[in-house]
């Protein structure tokens, strides 16, 4: 004797008709074109393809880059020129571009997705009244630029012109 619900179907009646549901939606190809879509939307094979990782990519860059020099000593990143007080580390250049000027292993690795980044520490221009030198220790702009390609690169580090793909900057003072 077989229990039969409300509608007058047997458990087993339900279980074989959602099974032949379930064999005409894969054979009518709808879902098996949409997993297969899941898949390919993983692989890039374009560096344009995927702008969104490529930004995601640069953003974990220059937030890494940032968060380095944050923790690097002030008067590592100061003026020289301006601030110089006795006994002061060498100051590391105002403007440089990687991969190929990293200051050491521990600076983060620009990721191969991108041409280069540039590098560059100016004066903070809003402060108007400096001190006199060799104490005039302002705070300082950090940017970090970072290019897709070399041709959207300026000429010089830090220069006129270029495409940045991603640009972020951070203050930097004496304390």
């Amino acid at each position: 004797m077989t229990t039969r619900g409300a509608r007058g179907f047997t458990l087993i009646e339900v279980i074989i008709a959602m099974l032949l549901l379930g064999i005409v939606a894969l054979g009518s190809g709808g879902v098996v074109r949409s997993l297969g879509l899941l898949g390919r939307s993983q692989v890039s094979t374009g560096r344009h393809e995927r702008p969104a990782r490529l930004r995601t990519l640069a953003m974990e860059y220059v937030q890494a880059e940032m968060e380095y020099l944050q923790n690097r000593d002030y008067y590592v990143l100061r003026d020289p020129a301006a601030c110089n007080p006795p006994g002061a580390p060498t100051p590391i250049a105002a403007a440089r571009r990687v991969p190929g000027s990293y200051l050491d292993a521990n600076e983060p690795r620009l990721p191969a997705s991108f041409a280069g980044a540039d590098i560059v520490i100016t004066t903070d221009p809003t402060i108007t009244a400096p001190a006199a030198a060799p104490l005039d220790c302002r705070p300082r702009i950090v940017t970090v630029t970072v290019y897709l390609a070399a041709g959207d690169m300026p000429a010089t580090p830090g220069g006129a012109g270029g495409i940045p793909f991603v640009r972020s900057a951070t203050a930097r003072s004496w304390r």
